[in-house]
């Protein structure tokens, strides 16, 4: 399903794991994966290891002669975007869990309920612990 949604590794495997076959939730669970991605992204980019304009450039010319030129210099605050994704992240796995969290046992597998003690990001974090290790 990444050519269809464009989603990277860790991405599609939240796609595959929560993905239900239900329109509304399934919607979630893309814009969470999608999020994901972003996440891995920018910590690329904070780990010095992604490509990412930081600085953007402005030149401001005159029109007269005697009139002096402003140069303008941004930095771009990729914590801060990483922070507000992360956010992001977390408040669509709760609405995700909302609709009845389910994660698939194995590939192609029929869904196991998840324990209702069991948060929609500690579930994640479970699979993902157990595929590293």
């Amino acid at each position: 399903m990444s050519d269809v949604y464009g989603l990277g590794e860790r991405g599609q495997e939240i796609f595959d794991a929560l993905s239900t076959g239900e329109i509304a939730r399934d919607a979630l669970v893309l814009e969470a994966a999608r999020t994901a991605d972003r996440l891995n992204d920018l910590d690329s980019i904070i780990q010095g290891k992604g490509v990412l304009e930081l600085m953007v450039f402005r030149l401001d010319f005159p029109e007269g002669e005697d009139e002096p030129f402003s140069v303008e210099v941004k930095f771009q605050n990729v914590l801060s975007e990483a922070r507000q994704q992360q956010t992001a992240f977390a408040t669509l796995i709760d609405k995700i869990a909302r609709f009845g969290l389910t994660a698939k046992a194995s590939k192609g597998g029929e869904p196991a309920p998840v324990p209702a003690n069991v948060t929609a990001l500690d579930a994640i974090r479970a699979k993902v612990n157990l595929k590293s290790g």
